[in-house]
């Protein structure tokens, strides 16, 4: 036990022996500061029992000539971040919203291309021509401008000054009275905006006249040829120059007579006179302005 106290206290011995030879190498003004050896760690050596810790082991306290270390400045401790809320978290990890995108406008709607005019619509026509019995026979084609513009669908119509070609279906003259006039008319087309368009219907017309169509060559021959009768008439009932007389007075009168009732007569229709068209189906035409 001894000998292992010896062995242990050796390093200290050294330790010591090597601190003081230091402390005389010094000079005189350095006398305050002292700088300690570091010590030797003792081996621990092979034995029965675990060797003691020494107090020499501890190193050694600073001495009242060394001046203290001085302490690292002392930094502001930060506060810790206080956590977020779940409200302020995702509001503070949420990115910015984006504006919101202009409303879009709204495309104009597509305006239909064609509209429909009713059937049993009526389009007053004025003829741009003079028509008579005696001028224009069956076949023949007239064409008036449309009055009054005619509303459709979709904004469809048919606008005042459309052209209307109207067809001539009876042209007569009235032989021997006016009874016998004829002279009409059926809707064949109407044409506006650079098109044309087929129409049917009934037309009816106003304001036609009768016109006298013998010459008055023809009335004098019908009143010589009423006197002629008369004179050959009083001769035979009186048989006498004074009854011959009276007879052909009375003749001629009635031959003039004769010859106003057998007179033949034109129909017409002047220029600017009114054809009303009452359309019998419905017309597709085009929407102006597409």
């Amino acid at each position: 036990m001894t000998k292992f106290i010896r062995v242990a206290m050796a390093p200290l011995a050294i330790a010591a022996l090597l601190s003081a030879c230091g402390k005389k190498d010094q000079p005189a003004s350095d006398g305050r500061q002292v700088e300690l050896a570091p010590s030797v760690t003792a081996q621990p050596q092979l034995g029965d029992t675990a060797m003691a810790a020494s107090p020499a082991d501890a190193p050694a306290p600073p001495s009242a000539a060394q001046p203290a270390p001085k302490a690292a400045p002392k930094t502001a401790a930060r506060p810790a971040p206080r956590p977020a809320t779940t409200a302020s978290a995702g509001a503070a990890t949420a990115p910015a919203a984006a504006p919101a995108p202009a409303p879009a406008t709204a495309p104009e709607p597509v305006r239909p291309a064609t509209g429909i005019i009713a059937g049993g619509l009526a389009l007053a026509t004025n003829i741009g021509v003079r028509v008579c019995t005696n001028t224009h026979r069956v076949g023949d084609r007239v064409t008036g401008s449309l009055a009054t513009a005619i509303p459709g669908t979709n904004g469809a119509t048919i606008p005042a000054g459309a052209s209307v070609t109207l067809r001539v279906t009876e042209s007569q003259r009235g032989e021997n009275g006016k009874e016998g006039v004829r002279l009409a008319f059926e809707p064949v087309a109407v044409t506006f905006g650079g098109s044309t368009y087929a129409i049917s219907g009934a037309a009816a017309m106003t304001g036609m006249e009768t016109v006298r169509a013998q010459t008055t060559g023809d009335q004098t021959k019908k009143v010589a040829t009423g006197a002629v009768i008369g004179a050959i008439a009083g001769q035979l009932l009186g048989k006498r120059a004074k009854s011959a007389a009276v007879g052909a007075a009375v003749g001629a009168a009635a031959g003039g007579a004769v010859a106003v009732g057998s007179a033949d007569w034109n129909g017409c229709l002047g220029e600017g006179g009114r054809v009303t068209v009452t359309l019998s189906a419905p017309v597709t035409v085009k929407v102006v302005g597409n």
